[in-house]
């Protein structure tokens, strides 16, 4: 059981296998007590078959020696066993007797004696002394005694021991032979559900063209699955052919109005203080939104895949200093010896764009960059930067790269912090360099954002 009370549930390929197993093991099983029984019963009964001819015709001539007096039953009970092998008994008047002389006792069942002195031939298997025996007995009338032979059924016992050891062992190959069908055929009813977990991550990852193959037992599935991204890939396509039209567009209108703001710009002077206010406003929307006309074109062309990266071995301590140092000299950098030599394999104005971007909304949103990190850490590398903020609150985290998403601090910045796409398009850089962004808190205190890449080779 899981901590919320709920059965475990295995998976389906284990499943398969444990429905493979028990099936062979039950079947093996059955088969090996079956086959045992039938076999036991049937040397069992041969056995005693066999016995009681063997005591018939030792009784017969125990009948004879007894017959002829003066009769000695000791003398007729020695040569019987001397011939046979075996342990021959004489019940008389109450009294055994065996070959050597009389006895005060026997361990032949009471029941089975009182049968035989009633004139029936009768025999029952005992263990005397640990040894499984067959005791049969004859009656004599006309003599007045009963004759009783014990037979020793060791080897047959070995023999069962034996068959049952091989019928076991049988039993559990069967049962492991079982198991490795049951995860043949599981690998084999997996297959395509593997394959669609495949391109359902490769779709999820960015791969629209990706479709599952033809498979006559998923046919229905299949079908759906190919029409279902078929119709999202229309429809990222249409999304993105419409942003970036609609970005394109308003390119025009935007460089008419920045010449216009430009022109009033140089008129301020003349203007009362309510329209110098007005136009220097004006101006900071007018640069905010060209600002947002080119990352959304930019974005837009990643998501159509016209967007091409240049990929070159880049030393990513020497990109990070040359790029903090032109945005700000003041920021810190901490390059350990460690990770001075790295490189990475990317695009250099997309890595340099990640990082401005960075610099930025650590500017824009939480008072500056109070330090940038280069490190690296088993095959990754990562460039990390502190702002001065109060920090991201955990529930924003999963938000902060989505597009237009500025945060619950937004209102408290106006209206004018940011266009909300800078980290939209730090995502979309980083996933195209096969990295992965983080947030967590920085030393400083504020937030900490970093930027995973695979090293080339350090």
């Amino acid at each position: 059981m899981t901590a919320g009370g709920r059965r475990r549930r295995f998976g389906l390929q284990a499943r398969v296998i444990a429905t493979f197993s028990l099936g062979a093991a039950l079947v093996s099983a059955v088969l090996a007590v079956s086959t045992f029984y039938f076999v036991r019963r049937e040397l069992l009964s041969q056995r005693t078959a066999s016995l009681l001819h063997e005591t018939f015709v030792n009784a017969h001539l125990v009948k004879v020696e007894l017959g002829v007096p003066p009769a000695n039953i000791a003398s007729a009970l020695s040569s019987v066993t001397t011939a046979s092998g075996v342990r021959s008994l004489v019940y008389r008047n109450g009294h055994w007797y065996s070959s050597s002389a009389a006895m005060s006792g026997t361990a032949v069942p009471a029941e089975l004696v009182r049968s035989v002195v009633d004139g029936n031939v009768a025999d029952q298997r005992v263990l005397l002394d640990g040894v499984p025996t067959l005791v049969v007995g004859v009656p004599m009338p006309s003599i007045g005694v009963a004759y009783f032979e014990e037979h020793s059924l060791t080897e047959l016992a070995s023999t069962l021991e034996v068959l049952g050891t091989v019928l076991t062992t049988l039993a559990l190959a069967t049962t492991v032979g079982g198991a490795l069908a049951g995860w043949w055929a599981s690998r084999r009813l997996v297959k395509p559900l593997n394959e669609v977990v495949s391109a359902a991550s490769e779709i999820a990852h960015g791969t629209l063209e990706r479709r599952l193959p033809d498979d006559p037992d998923l046919q229905p599935l299949v079908a759906s699955f190919n029409e279902m991204v078929t119709a999202l890939q229309g429809r990222i396509e249409r999304d993105a052919r419409f942003a970036s039209d609609v970005a394109h567009e308003l390119r025009s209108p935007l460089t008419t109005i920045g010449a216009s703001v430009e022109l009033l710009d140089s008129y301020k002077p003349q203007l009362p203080a309510s329209g110098a206010k007005a136009v220097e406003m004006l101006h900071v929307e007018v640069d905010r939104f060209s600002t947002m006309v080119e990352e959304l074109l930019e974005i837009a062309s990643m998501d159509a895949g016209a967007d091409v990266l240049h990929f070159t071995d880049v030393p990513l301590a020497e990109l990070v200093q040359r790029t903090v140092a032109g945005y700000d000299p003041a920021i810190p950098v901490s390059i350990p010896a460690a990770a001075r030599d790295t490189l990475v394999r990317g695009d250099k104005r997309r890595l340099q764009q990640v990082l401005l971007n960075l610099l930025t909304n650590a500017q824009t949103h939480a008072g500056g960059a109070v330090g940038v990190d280069v490190a690296t850490d088993g095959s990754w590398a990562s460039i990390s930067v502190d702002d001065a903020g109060p920090g991201i609150p955990p529930h924003e985290r999963p938000h902060v790269f989505e597009r237009f998403y500025r945060g619950a601090a937004s209102g408290r910045r106006g209206d004018t912090a940011g266009s909300g796409l800078g980290l939209a398009l730090v995502a979309e850089h980083v996933r195209a360099h096969e990295g992965t962004v983080r947030i967590g808190d920085s030393p400083a205190g504020g937030a900490r954002i970093s930027v995973l890449i695979p090293m080339e080779r350090v």
